[in-house]
Protein backbone atom coordinates (compact mmCIF):
# COMPACT_ATOMS: atom_id res chain seq x y z
CA UNK A 1 0.00 0.00 0.00
CA UNK A 2 2.58 2.10 0.95
CA UNK A 3 4.64 1.67 -2.71
CA UNK A 4 1.51 3.00 -4.16
CA UNK A 5 1.49 6.10 -2.03
CA UNK A 6 4.71 6.33 -2.78
CA UNK A 7 4.49 6.39 -6.83
CA UNK A 8 1.43 8.37 -7.07
CA UNK A 9 3.50 11.42 -5.38
CA UNK A 10 6.47 11.03 -7.38
CA UNK A 11 4.12 11.41 -10.11
CA UNK A 12 2.30 14.32 -8.67
CA UNK A 13 5.66 15.51 -7.72
CA UNK A 14 6.56 15.05 -11.36
CA UNK A 15 3.72 17.13 -12.86
CA UNK A 16 4.15 19.60 -10.40
CA UNK A 17 7.90 20.14 -12.12
CA UNK A 18 6.57 20.04 -15.54
CA UNK A 19 3.92 22.87 -14.77
CA UNK A 20 6.26 24.70 -12.53
CA UNK A 21 9.04 24.79 -15.65
CA UNK A 22 6.99 25.86 -18.33
CA UNK A 23 5.42 28.69 -16.56
CA UNK A 24 8.98 29.91 -16.07
CA UNK A 25 9.42 29.52 -20.06
CA UNK A 26 6.33 31.38 -20.71
CA UNK A 27 7.58 34.25 -18.39
CA UNK A 28 11.19 34.72 -19.57
CA UNK A 29 9.31 34.80 -23.22
CA UNK A 30 6.81 36.68 -22.40
CA UNK A 31 9.94 39.14 -21.02
CA UNK A 32 11.94 38.50 -24.51
CA UNK A 33 8.91 39.48 -26.44
CA UNK A 34 8.68 42.88 -24.45
CA UNK A 35 11.89 43.40 -24.62
CA UNK A 36 12.06 43.12 -28.55
CA UNK A 37 8.95 45.22 -29.45
CA UNK A 38 10.19 48.08 -27.08
CA UNK A 39 13.31 49.88 -26.97
CA UNK A 40 14.15 52.86 -24.51
CA UNK A 41 16.76 54.58 -26.85
CA UNK A 42 18.34 55.92 -23.92
CA UNK A 43 17.61 59.65 -25.12
CA UNK A 44 14.27 60.40 -23.94
CA UNK A 45 12.61 58.35 -26.57
CA UNK A 46 11.29 54.81 -26.52
CA UNK A 47 10.63 52.97 -29.79
CA UNK A 48 7.65 50.61 -30.45
CA UNK A 49 9.50 48.15 -32.52
CA UNK A 50 5.94 46.62 -34.26
CA UNK A 51 4.60 49.89 -35.48
CA UNK A 52 7.87 51.66 -35.85
CA UNK A 53 7.14 54.50 -33.72
CA UNK A 54 9.39 56.33 -31.71
CA UNK A 55 7.71 58.30 -28.61
CA UNK A 56 8.22 61.05 -26.14
CA UNK A 57 9.31 59.22 -23.21
CA UNK A 58 7.99 62.22 -20.75
CA UNK A 59 4.58 63.25 -20.13
CA UNK A 60 4.65 67.47 -20.95
CA UNK A 61 2.66 69.04 -18.79
CA UNK A 62 -1.63 69.53 -18.87
CA UNK A 63 -1.85 72.37 -21.89
CA UNK A 64 -4.74 73.41 -24.21
CA UNK A 65 -4.22 71.76 -27.54
CA UNK A 66 -3.17 74.73 -29.64
CA UNK A 67 -0.35 75.14 -27.04
CA UNK A 68 -0.15 70.75 -27.30
CA UNK A 69 0.13 71.33 -31.26
CA UNK A 70 3.04 73.92 -30.69
CA UNK A 71 5.04 72.03 -28.09
CA UNK A 72 4.98 68.88 -29.92
CA UNK A 73 6.09 70.48 -33.64
CA UNK A 74 9.11 72.57 -31.85
CA UNK A 75 10.01 69.22 -29.78
CA UNK A 76 13.63 68.22 -30.94
CA UNK A 77 14.66 65.16 -28.91
CA UNK A 78 16.37 61.85 -29.70
CA UNK A 79 17.99 63.98 -32.28
CA UNK A 80 14.69 64.17 -34.20
CA UNK A 81 12.99 67.33 -35.06
CA UNK A 82 9.96 65.94 -36.71
CA UNK A 83 7.62 65.59 -33.43
CA UNK A 84 4.34 65.92 -33.41
CA UNK A 85 1.23 65.29 -31.26
CA UNK A 86 0.01 61.58 -32.08
CA UNK A 87 -3.57 61.19 -33.70
CA UNK A 88 -6.24 59.23 -32.07
CA UNK A 89 -5.54 56.19 -33.45
CA UNK A 90 -1.94 55.81 -32.55
CA UNK A 91 -2.62 57.53 -28.77
CA UNK A 92 -5.08 54.59 -28.41
CA UNK A 93 -2.83 52.31 -29.83
CA UNK A 94 -0.12 53.38 -26.97
CA UNK A 95 -2.44 52.54 -24.70
CA UNK A 96 -2.40 49.01 -25.86
CA UNK A 97 1.00 49.02 -26.11
CA UNK A 98 3.29 47.23 -22.94
CA UNK A 99 5.92 49.83 -24.64
CA UNK A 100 4.14 52.71 -22.05
CA UNK A 101 5.62 51.15 -19.12
CA UNK A 102 8.85 52.03 -20.12
CA UNK A 103 7.28 56.09 -20.41
CA UNK A 104 6.08 58.38 -17.56
CA UNK A 105 2.57 58.01 -17.98
CA UNK A 106 0.10 59.80 -16.26
CA UNK A 107 -3.34 58.08 -15.46
CA UNK A 108 -4.95 60.78 -17.17
CA UNK A 109 -6.04 62.50 -20.76
CA UNK A 110 -4.10 63.14 -23.19
CA UNK A 111 -4.37 65.61 -26.30
CA UNK A 112 -4.64 63.50 -29.83
CA UNK A 113 -3.77 65.37 -33.00
CA UNK A 114 -7.41 64.48 -34.17
CA UNK A 115 -10.63 66.77 -34.36
CA UNK A 116 -14.04 66.37 -34.51
CA UNK A 117 -15.11 65.77 -38.20
CA UNK A 118 -18.29 68.43 -37.79
CA UNK A 119 -16.98 70.62 -34.47
CA UNK A 120 -13.59 71.46 -35.31
CA UNK A 121 -13.02 73.45 -32.15
CA UNK A 122 -13.47 69.36 -30.93
CA UNK A 123 -10.84 67.32 -30.15
CA UNK A 124 -9.85 63.63 -29.46
CA UNK A 125 -8.55 62.95 -26.03
CA UNK A 126 -7.80 59.31 -24.87
CA UNK A 127 -6.91 59.04 -20.72
CA UNK A 128 -4.91 56.42 -19.66
CA UNK A 129 -6.43 55.14 -16.58
CA UNK A 130 -8.66 52.75 -19.08
CA UNK A 131 -7.86 53.74 -22.58
CA UNK A 132 -11.87 55.85 -23.17
CA UNK A 133 -12.12 58.53 -25.66
CA UNK A 134 -14.16 61.13 -26.12
CA UNK A 135 -13.94 64.58 -27.44
CA UNK A 136 -13.68 68.01 -25.81
CA UNK A 137 -13.14 71.95 -26.65
CA UNK A 138 -9.93 72.58 -27.50
CA UNK A 139 -9.56 74.81 -24.52
CA UNK A 140 -9.26 72.32 -22.32
CA UNK A 141 -5.75 71.78 -20.46
CA UNK A 142 -4.45 67.87 -21.17
CA UNK A 143 -1.52 65.99 -20.67
CA UNK A 144 1.05 66.04 -23.83
CA UNK A 145 2.88 63.25 -25.58
CA UNK A 146 4.55 63.42 -28.76
CA UNK A 147 5.30 60.74 -31.36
Amino acid sequence: MEEHYEKKWRMLFGTMVIIFTFCMSILVISGTALAEQCTNNGDGTVTDNNTGLMWQKATAAPRDWNRAMSYADGLSLGGHSDWQLPSRHKLEGLYDSPCKNMMDVKKDFYWSSTTCEYVTDFVWRITFLDGYGDNRRNTYHYYVRAV
